[in-house]
């Protein structure tokens, strides 16, 4: 049966070639003025063959101001896509392309690119009755390991409750393809994603995991149950997966790897092109982040839930005096009494009050926090140093004074334990 949520969005399906009945794989790629196309889908082509068909979908896209060059590389990377699925000569894995021009600049983006692939996957795996096939999300710049497409198989084979998964990733931080400032800053920014879900993890926040656009994977009937996929400019992988991590049934797969690439680019508002971009403004600094005292303000909060539910309001309001200042003014903007007073009404037990405060507190609040608190109380601080503080207190070996690469690859062998 066809879910109510391809009425709900008019969807009309793209592709006229009818899935294979053993499709359990689709990988959806985003390609706006993408020069190395060509590169990615070879990855792909070359990886080992899980016992099922696969689909790569790539949507070619452009807004409707675009110049001659990139309406030109939009006509030549379906013509890669075209050689490529003659390359394969395999109806087992089939490449196909979904042309999407001249899109109206609200449109135009890599969040509704990925929500016209996602959704024509989605549909495809439903009209064959495989509401756990896999649908991963790849760009159109990205490498990875050869064992990627049997990886994913096999986690949904071992645990078929899955709803959704992040994947390894690892940006490459050495080689001749770029200048040495770009490598330097794709270690730091790296460093300064694993550094926040380790110290969200150090706080005790229950959702922390990664959330990279090029490296995450869901069954499409988890596809569909949460909403599908968003049409924000950037930012849309974070949105769309921390719908689903609350529910739980969230994996991560560890055992094969997404190579992002670390190029500039200016085509999202934020994200990892755009701060390389903006690293190179200034390369001989150091790339920032959170404060690593800020984190810690949030561990009384947590550490007190059942306090909190069983405590009354005169109670919660005097303890909540002695939170940090940035803090208590945060949760006064939220209007924290009511919340926790509308939270109590609807539950049972500490256990569910927890699970509801969470579904608050959850990770759209945990950035807003962090924003706010050193927009008014704390200053971003080099993010070596701050992995440095966080690595003392979690028990991660470094070397003597360790430099940007040794703290990068102490915590990606943490976040792979």
């Amino acid at each position: 049966m066809i879910p109510d949520y391809f009425i709900k969005y008019e969807f009309k399906p793209k592709i006229n070639t009818s899935p294979n009945n053993d499709l359990s794989i689709i990988v959806v790629i985003p390609s706006y003025n993408e020069p190395n196309l060509r590169e990615s889908l070879e990855s792909l082509l070359h990886c080992k063959r899980p016992n099922c068909s696969i689909e790569v979908i790539t949507v070619i896209n452009y807004p409707s101001e675009a110049s001659s060059d990139v309406i030109e590389n939009a006509n030549h990377c379906i013509e890669v896509i075209n050689r490529i699925n003659s390359q394969s000569n395999n109806s087992g894995l089939q490449f196909f392309s979904i042309f999407a021009p001249n899109l109206p600049k609200k449109q135009a983006g890599v969040g509704f690119a990925r929500k016209v692939g996602m959704d024509e996957a989605a549909y495809r795996l439903f009209t064959i009755n495989n509401p756990k096939g896999i649908i991963a999300c790849y760009d159109a710049d990205s490498d990875c390991m050869d064992n990627y497409l049997v990886e994913l198989e096999k986690l949904w084979s071992d645990f078929p409750k899955t709803n959704a998964c992040s994947i390894r990733y690892e940006h490459p931080v050495n080689g001749e393809e770029f200048e040495p400032s770009i490598y330097k800053g794709i270690t730091q920014y790296e460093l300064h994603l694993r550094y926040y879900n380790q110290a969200s993890r150090f706080i005790k926040f229950p959702f922390a995991y990664h959330t990279i656009g090029s490296s995450m994977a869901c069954c499409a009937e988890s596809y569909v149950k949460f909403g599908g996929m968003n049409r924000h400019k950037a930012g849309e992988d974070f949105y769309f997966l921390q719908k689903i991590i609350p529910h739980g049934n969230f994996a991560e797969l560890n055992s094969t790897c997404v190579f992002p690439s670390p190029r500039p680019s200016n085509r999202v508002p934020f994200g990892t092109g755009r701060a390389m971009l903006k690293h190179q403004q200034s390369p001989e600094e150091s790339i920032l982040t959170y404060d690593f005292k800020s984190f810690l303000t949030l561990i009384p909060l947590f550490e007190s839930i059942e306090f909190i539910y069983k405590s009354d309001s005169l109670a919660i309001i005097n303890w909540s005096k002695s939170l940090h200042p940035a803090l208590q003014e945060n949760l006064i903007i939220y209007d924290f009494a009511q919340k926790i007073s509308e939270i109590k009404a609807n539950t049972n037990s500490v256990e569910s009050f927890r699970k509801r405060f969470f579904f608050w507190f959850d990770a759209f609040m945990l950035l807003k926090y962090l924003n706010f608190a050193h927009e008014n109380y704390f200053q971003r601080k080099p993010v070596d140093g701050e992995s440095i503080a966080l690595a003392k207190e979690i028990g991660l070996k470094l070397p003597q004074n360790p430099s940007s690469i040794d703290l990068l690859k102490s915590y990606r062998e943490k976040d792979c334990r």
